[in-house]
């Protein structure tokens, strides 16, 4: 009855229990010892073998993986079958800061595929090496090594140490997306700054992009380029999404309010536009603030154009049709698929800053510019231009015939507050 729960179901070895129990004497410290964990698989990829191939064959894939590793380690190792795919071995070394030779031949052997019941499955091992530290403790070195583990996979030799500097970034991620709930909830960490935009002919202020900022408590101000992604892997880019819509919207009315005739652009990323409703939201947030559809544009990147999904084409349309203008966003700076350019319901092409800025002086190419430039002319789009920073790339872009354009040249993101200082400094719009 004491060996209950103290070894693994499917594979019968020691589990993560007794390696816990059992860690001081691994880690003994006039013993340098290495701690060596290996993941037989990515969580998508196994829970791919379980869809296609049932629950059955998926267990014995984790014995023969775990027999595979056990066949390389010497007879008096000891294995642990720590987590559902990982597998753990503590192996005496000479010298701590050196891979074993053993992670080279476990990394070589699982190359290959594993043949399970006749059928050869091939898979992604990691291969992770900490050098065990009994002040660090059990549960710890398994993560470091598990961290360790996933790392490998990036790394041609198969197997490579902790690195506590990529184990800060996973850390900080994951503590961003702990955070941004009480972010949402919280009156002064998210705000919106506006840039201008302007009409290149005339050099007047017709709409203002939203830009969402965080500045966390304790962190400090984190870019969006870094915690927006995040949000984009979970389901927390609906509730901050709907913020950033409800606080621009909400913003625009008093601006319209105060006699200022601008249309606010929203960012939606791709997970937005293939959500069921978006659309509705939209409209409705706008009737509730009686606010015309033409108040806003809404921007998304190339990136949803791969999707190309039938829901968010179709919101696309409807939203156009009601009369909110629709942009793509950072054109030309991903691998853009010129056939979805006829197809897609925008009103707008945003060219990239990346085309842009080095327009210093006329000793620049501009050829690809002039392309881009032509293409979407003859495809309908008005056109505008992203990071003019210099008075020669306005003066340039405006000579091609873009008609739109912001940048650091006329005008940085500000709060607010700041922007309608700008705008009183300006004749109305």
């Amino acid at each position: 009855m004491a060996q209950i729960g103290r070894f693994d179901h499917v594979t019968r070895l020691p589990n993560r229990l007794q390696f816990i129990e059992r860690f001081a004497d691994l880690a003994h410290p006039h013993r340098p010892t290495m701690l060596v964990l290996v993941t037989l698989a990515e969580a998508k990829h196994y829970n791919e073998i379980l869809r296609a191939l049932g629950m059955a064959f998926a267990d014995d894939f984790v014995r023969a993986g775990a027999s595979m590793l056990a066949s390389l380690l010497p007879p008096d190792a000891a294995i642990f079958h720590v987590s559902v795919l990982s597998i753990a071995t503590a192996i005496p070394v000479d010298y701590p800061a050196q891979a074993p030779t053993l992670a080279t031949i476990i990394a070589a052997a699982f190359a290959g595929a594993i043949e399970v019941n006749a059928i050869p499955i091939k898979t992604k091992v990691g291969v992770g090496l900490l050098p065990l530290d009994s002040t660090q403790g059990a549960a710890e070195s398994l993560r470091a090594a598990l961290v360790a583990a996933q790392d490998s996979r990036r790394i041609d030799s198969g197997y490579t140490f902790y690195d506590h500097s990529s184990d800060a970034a996973h850390l900080r991620a994951f503590r961003i997306l702990a955070d941004l709930p009480a972010a949402l909830a919280a009156p002064d960490q998210l705000t919106l700054h506006y840039q201008p935009r302007i009409t290149m002919s005339s050099g007047a202020c017709h709409a203002v992009e939203a830009l969402l900022r965080w500045t966390h408590p304790e962190l400090g101000p984190i870019s969006p380029a870094e915690f927006v992604p995040l949000a984009e892997q979970t389901a927390l880019i609906t509730p901050l999404t709907d913020w950033v819509m409800t606080t621009a919207l909400q913003q625009n009315r008093l601006f319209r309010d105060l006699g200022y005739d601008l249309r606010v652009s929203i960012n939606a990323s791709p997970v937005n536009l293939s959500e069921a409703g978006f659309d509705d939201v939209l409209l409705h947030r706008l009737e509730a603030l009686e606010l015309e559809p033409q108040h806003v544009e809404l921007e998304f990147t190339e990136g949803t154009l791969a999707t190309n999904s039938q829901r968010t084409v179709q919101q696309l349309t409807r939203l156009r049709r009601a009369g909110v203008t629709v942009a793509l966003d950072d054109f030309g700076s991903g691998y853009s698929n010129l056939s979805y350019l006829s197809r897609i319901p925008a009103d707008v092409l945003k060219i990239d800053q990346s085309f842009v800025r080095p327009l210093i002086d006329a000793s620049h190419d501009d050829f690809l510019l002039r392309q881009i430039i032509a293409m979407a002319n003859g495809l309908g789009f008005r056109v505008c231009a992203e990071g003019i920073e210099t008075a020669y790339a306005y003066d340039h872009l405006r000579s091609l015939g873009v008609e739109e354009g912001q940048g650091f040249h006329m005008a940085r993101p500000m709060p607010a507050d700041l922007l309608q200082q700008w705008l009183e400094a300006r004749p109305h719009t």
